[in-house]
Parts: structure tokens; sequence; C-alpha cells
């Protein structure tokens, strides 16, 4: 497919990597002529300097003859309007990143008389996931498969962990659980394990099944605690703006921490319900007279990457039971991770799996001319594993067959991690077969799937 992308910002250049490596012509047309000079170079794509909203440079990127544009640019309204002047070139399908919460409740309206065939907003699925994280706090990462029948949860093994050193093979009998270890990461390696694998200190896994199984195999192994009622929550951004009313919603105590006396007078009135201080988070002696010590949840979202995980890390000599941080950088992600401080969010890439799942959506029903949609993708491991979520559609060619008699002919390094049928979970086995209207699971370090005979060699 042709794709045009607006803007190169964070959430840009994450959709050009991904969507060059799958094959698809990429243009970026960016106002910055040193930043298309950059991902020009970096990457194998065409770029245009210029407005994306302007009609000559969309011109010159062809979008009259492109099949997707995505208008990524700091600016929602010229997202929009981008948007707007391609449908009317002759773009087929647009996809512009809207952020203010104002617009939220207009999605309908764009799609329907602007044009707009997507809306993603990085921010407003950020503080989903964060309030699910707050919901399970035992999570590092927590994923939902078929409208939260199955979940995939990623743990991090401690030098005390009930798992640590179990052999895959004994996991089920000795946790008496029908939960599937999908994936481990040890170190910078990825790895879709098998029977022979042992757990050892240090990895993260992830584990795939129902919430009520998954809830019952974190009590037998002492991983669930008391539940979360009060949050903290430092720094006024977006996603603070989002995740505090749905917080307050479902009957937390929220605290929000602003520097900015303005600021925290406008927080103040739109959450009468929080409580609202004003002061530099970064300093600790703040953070403790506020009472970090002993908060059952801590929220970090500043603007800057740094600032968040400092504050972060000094959360964490504190009693505090989860620890939630917003870092934008790939660099920063790892120290975090490496540094065992809580969980990540980092919003272009939630907002980036969303793009590429409609992408594969397209190619799926138009150039390859298969019928199993993908429902669900989450980019896992920074990028080098996916998690997909397929319908068996009436066109695949394998159902009725055992796993077993189906593993041989699957693509190294792909495993189904659940089978939802009829409502009910199934956890795969040897005599598991595959039927038409199941929804299945994948887990995949091939991660370019469009269509759930893709699996296949």
């Amino acid at each position: 497919m042709n794709v045009i992308i607006v803007g190169n910002g964070s959430v840009g250049e994450n959709l050009i990597d991904f969507i060059s490596q799958e094959g698809h012509s990429v243009t970026v047309i960016d106002e910055d002529s040193a930043e298309v000079t950059k991902v020009v170079n970096k990457y194998d794509v065409f770029g245009v300097c210029g407005n994306g909203a302007s009609v000559s440079v969309q011109k010159e990127a062809g979008a009259q003859n492109c099949d997707v544009i995505i208008a990524v640019t700091p600016g929602d309204e010229l997202n929009l309007l981008s948007c707007m002047i391609a449908k009317q070139l002759g773009a087929k399908h647009t996809i512009a990143r809207v952020r203010d919460p104002r617009y939220l409740k207009q999605t309908g309206f764009m799609s329907s008389y602007l044009g707009i065939d997507m809306i993603v907003n990085p921010d407003f699925e950020a503080a989903r996931e964060t309030a699910r994280l707050i919901r399970f706090p035992a999570a590092i990462k927590l994923e939902k498969f078929a409208q939260g029948q199955v979940e995939m949860v990623e743990i991090h093994i401690g030098k005390n962990h009930p798992l640590c050193d179990l052999p895959i093979i004994d996991f089920k009998s000795k946790c008496n659980t029908n939960a599937l270890i999908c994936m481990a990461e040890r170190g910078d390696e990825v790895i879709i394990p098998g029977g022979d694998f042992v757990i050892r200190e240090g990895d993260s896994i992830f584990i795939t099944a129902s919430r009520k199984d998954i809830t019952d195999l974190f009590v037998r192994i002492g991983l669930i605690g008391k539940q979360i009622k009060d949050v903290m929550i430092i720094g006024s951004d977006r996603i603070s703006r989002y995740l505090a009313p749905a917080l307050l919603g479902d009957g937390f105590r929220v605290k929000m921490i602003e520097q900015n006396a303005a600021v925290c007078e406008e927080l103040a009135e739109l959450f009468p319900k929080a409580t609202v201080i004003c002061g530099n988070a970064s300093d600790p002696d703040v953070l403790d007279d506020e009472g970090i010590d002993g908060t059952g949840a801590c929220v970090v979202t500043t603007p800057n990457d740094q600032t968040n995980l400092l504050i972060s890390m000094f959360a964490s000599t504190r009693k505090v039971d989860k620890i939630i941080t917003k870092i934008t950088s790939p660099t920063l992600a790892k120290l975090s991770d490496s540094a065992g401080v809580g969980s990540n969010v980092t919003p272009h890439l939630l907002s980036s799996a969303k793009v590429l799942r409609y992408l594969r959506g397209l190619a799926n029903k138009g150039e390859k001319g298969y019928k199993s949609e993908i429902r669900t993708l989450y980019k896992l491991a920074d990028g080098k594993v996916e998690a997909l979520e397929f319908d068996v559609a009436d066109d695949f060619e394998f159902t009725g067959i055992a796993l077993r008699d189906l593993n041989p002919k699957l693509k190294k390094n792909i495993l189904i991690g659940a089978i939802i049928r009829e409502g009910a979970v199934i956890y795969p086995h040897g005599n598991t077969t595959l039927e038409f209207s199941d929804r299945v699971v994948v887990i995949t370090k091939v991660t370019n799937l469009c269509d759930l005979g893709d699996i296949i060699a």
C-alpha cells in the first residue's frame, strides 16, 4: 500500500519504523527539513518538506493516489484538516491523531461528516492502560483480548519470586492452573518458550488466561495483596486529565500534584472530588509531606522523561504498591525496566499498534483477499513480538486439525496462546482444534501477520 505520514514526532517516527518494515511504500511530510532528511536517511522512505494541510504539498507527496494518510502532528486541527484535504484529493483512507479531551465525544461526527476513517488518541489509550494496571497492580503490563475474556499479563521474576527456577513443564501442575506462559524476556533476548524452558531471576514472563484464572494463580503464588484505593497523580498532562475522572468515577481517592498554580486552579475546577496540591513533585520533601509513603499507586506523567524516571525511582524507595511511569524514550524505558521501577506506559506505542491493526485489516480485505479479521494487536518487547487476536474465518483451511498435527506446519516462533469458543476460554493442548468462528490469540516473533492463514509456513 501507499502510505503518507504527516508529522515526524515520536508517534510519526514509530509508525514509519513499523510500517516501512512491512513492505509498504511510505512518504513522510514534515515542515522541518532536517527531520525529513533524517528520516529519509534512516528508513527506506520518501520525504516531502512542507505543511501537511497544503494542497500542493499533498499532491507532491501523492495524496491523490495514496491508500492511507496518517496525520500525527502535534496539532489536532492540522491533523484533521490534513485528512480532510487528502480525502478530497482522492486518498482512500484517513487516520488522524486527536488528543484534546474536548474532541473525544465528537469522533462519530468526525467520521461521518469530516471523512476521518479513524481517530487515534495516544493519551486516552495511555490513561486507559494506566487505569487497568491500577486495578490489577500485580502486573507490569496488562493486555485484553475478546472484550476482556482473555488477558495477558507481564510479571517480573525477582530473586525470591515463587516462580523462580521453575521449569515451564511443571508450571501448570505446581501452580494448579490452566494459565499459559507464552513468552519470556531475558535481557535483550525474547523467547517463545517450550516445556524445557526454566524461569530464572531477572526474567519477565507473559501469561495468558482468563481474568479469573490469572487472579486465582496470583492468589496461589502470593502476588495479590490489598486492592489499591488511593492514587497520587504527578503532572497535569492529557493522560492525567483522562485518568483522573475515570478513577474518581470508580471510587478511588485521587491526589494530583502540579507545580503551576494556575493549572492547579483549573484542575480543582475540573475535578472537584480530587485533592489538588500545588508543589514541585521533583522535590522529595514535597512528596513525603503529601504522603507518598503508603500511597496505593503513584502515576508520573510530567512532560519530561528524565523527571518522570527520577520521581518514580524515589517513589520506589517508599511504600508504594504500584508505580506507573509515562516514558516516551525507548532508551529510558529500557533503563526503567532494568531498574525494576514499576510499569511503563508509552503512548506512541499504544497508538502505533492501533494504526497497524487498521492497516493490516485493509491489506487483509484488499490486497490479499483474506477474511480472518485482526481484532486486537499489541506490540511487546520493544516491538520484537506481537500478540494478535484473529477470527477463524470460513476460508481457513486447517479447522478440525489437532494442534499436535498442525504445529509442524506453523512458522517458527509462533504460539497459540488461547482460543475463545462460544464465550468459553480454551487453553490449547495437543488435542485442541481450531473451529470456524473461534477467536484465536497468537503470540509471535513474526511481526507482519495480516491473517490467521499467515501462521502457516
